[in-house]
C-alpha cells in the first residue's frame, strides 16, 4: 500500500511498485491509509511523512495500534525532508525503514519487498 497526499507522487510510487510485480492499493490521506490497513491488511505500507492533516508519524502509530493483536504490517517512511525527518527519528517512531526522495525505483522495490518479507 502507498500513502501520499500528492497525486503525482502517489501515482509514481504505485506504478514503480507495480512494475516490480507488487499489487498496490493507494490512499491519499493518512486517515484513508489507516482505514485501508484495517480492511486490506497489506503486506507492507509505504508512507510519506509530511502530509496535510495527519502525518506519517500518526499513521505508523495508528497502524501499530490496529495490529497490536498480533498481526504485523510493516511501514516504510519516505520523505523529501531528509534532515528534518531523519532516519533515526523515523525508526524510533516505528517505521521499519526510511527512504529519502527522490527514490530510485530499484531501491524502492528492494526496500518494500524486504519490508514485506520477500
Amino acid at each position: 500500500m502507498v500513502v501520499h497526499d500528492d497525486v503525482d507522487s502517489l501515482e509514481y510510487f504505485a506504478i514503480a511498485l507495480q512494475t516490480c510485480g507488487a499489487e498496490v492499493v493507494t490512499a491519499s490521506t493518512a486517515v484513508d491509509g489507516v482505514r485501508l490497513v484495517e480492511a486490506e491488511r497489506p503486506d507492507a505500507v509505504l508512507s510519506d511523512i509530511a502530509m496535510v492533516g495527519h502525518d506519517g508519524y500518526w499513521l505508523v502509530r495508528e497502524v501499530h495500534r490496529l495490529v497490536a493483536d498480533g498481526g504485523k504490517v510493516p511501514v516504510v517512511a519516505m520523505t523529501a525532508y531528509g534532515r528534518e525527518h531523519s532516519r533515526a527519528r523515523a525508526i524510533a517512531a516505528g517505521f521499519i525503514d526510511h527512504l529519502a526522495k527522490p527514490v530510485d525505483p530499484e531501491v524502492l522495490c528492494t526496500t518494500v519487498a524486504r519490508a514485506a518479507g520477500r
